[in-house]
């Protein structure tokens, strides 16, 4: 299958520089997989305003997180909230990550917004509400690593929560077979984590990051929700 990464943001520039853009991560996270050999990964930086032609162009589609909210003014939010309702309209499988997660559902008639309770960092548990056919796992709970304020509080109609966490009550929702989407980071690990937590402590406060820090000693399922995401797409091969 072709898959777009529709990439939304970039990494942040004060990163060190041993740490990949999401696109990247996502392609290495994916072909660290066995089923990984069956995926051809192309980005389109919709960030910098590079959209696809045609939606027919492309299998498949994940939306990546960013540093931006659904309610910014920048002028490719509202160019990808129209892709999205012409890929959902099209029938192409979309998969939604952090930001990806929000916009997905802000677009097909759900709500995000900034959450009044702070930020979620670090390594969170995830309560599964539901087993879809694509998640090979009865497992009762998920351990996945968040870096969000932005929460979705109102599901698109037709939409069911797939998980739950503590923090974030909307961690993951699925329309159909159609969409899957996932408030958490399967593509991020501890150490870009770490790092990525020395630049937020003005922003998410000190308490907040000591706890994030104190979590990612816990070992996170990144790649097994990556591997979902992989059986959802392949779902739609025929």
């Amino acid at each position: 299958m072709h898959i777009a990464i529709l990439l939304a943001g970039h990494t942040n520039k004060a990163m060190p520089a041993r740490f990949q853009d999401y696109n990247d991560m996502f392609s290495a996270l994916f072909t660290s997989l066995p089923q990984g050999k069956d995926f051809h990964f192309t980005t389109l930086a919709v960030v910098d305003d590079v959209f696809p032609q045609d939606v027919n162009d492309y299998d498949g589609f994940l939306v990546s997180g960013s540093a931006y909210g659904v309610y910014d003014d920048a002028p490719f939010i509202p160019k990808l909230m129209t892709l999205i309702r012409q890929i959902h309209a099209a029938g192409k499988p979309l998969v939604g990550v952090c930001f990806g997660h929000q916009i997905i559902a802000h677009s097909l008639g759900g709500h995000a917004q900034k959450w009044d309770h702070g930020w979620g960092i670090g390594v969170k548990e995830m309560t599964m509400l539901e087993h879809p056919d694509w998640i090979d796992s009865k497992a009762e709970t998920i351990n996945l690593i968040h870096v969000h304020q932005d929460q979705v509080t109102r599901l698109p109609d037709g939409a069911r929560p797939i998980a739950s966490a503590a923090h974030c009550a909307n961690a993951a929702f699925a329309i159909g077979d159609q969409v899957f989407a996932v408030q958490g980071h399967p593509e991020f690990d501890a150490d870009y984590t770490d790092a990525l937590a020395d630049l937020l402590t003005p922003k998410a406060g000190a308490d907040c990051i000591q706890a994030a820090r104190q979590s990612l000693a816990i070992p996170h399922d990144g790649k097994i929700l990556a591997s979902w995401i992989l059986a959802f797409f392949a779902k739609h091969t025929a």
